[in-house]
């Protein structure tokens, strides 16, 4: 199955979506701190990143920027995890890594269904490139 990065600085929301994720047969891997975000999506060849968007530090916002300008990152697919439902802030989240986005709260089979098709998009573009 594919390899999953969870990055929230919530531990709940974290083990919550790794058990869903894991559920699935993904290997996941988790950060509460966006600093950590691009040596871990290179180091373990991450296949799709579950981002929140409202962190300490570095926000999502600034993680998608940098994974955007990066070579080695910029092909990884982002599905944004945000309970910053409202549509502007949706439409701040938009880059050429969004392929998605999951509202807290979720339901489990939302966001099986999400990975799967975020998933099954980059195995097609992968085919075609």
């Amino acid at each position: 199955m594919a390899r999953i990065l969870v990055v929230d600085d919530e531990e709940d929301i974290r083990e919550a979506l790794t058990e869903i994720l894991e559920g699935e047969g993904h290997d996941v891997f988790e950060t509460e701190n966006g600093l950590e975000v691009m040596a871990m999506a290179v180091s373990a060849r991450i296949d799709l990143i579950l981002l929140d968007m409202a962190m300490p530090e570095v926000t999502g916002f600034t993680v998608m920027e940098q994974l955007n300008n990066d070579q080695a990152t910029s092909s990884i697919p982002v599905i944004v995890v945000t309970g910053l439902g409202r549509p502007e802030h949706l439409e701040d989240a938009r880059t050429p890594l969004t392929i998605d986005y999951i509202n807290k709260p979720w339901a489990d089979n939302e966001v099986e269904m999400r990975v799967e098709w975020a998933l099954n998009g980059k195995k097609k573009d992968e085919a075609v490139a």
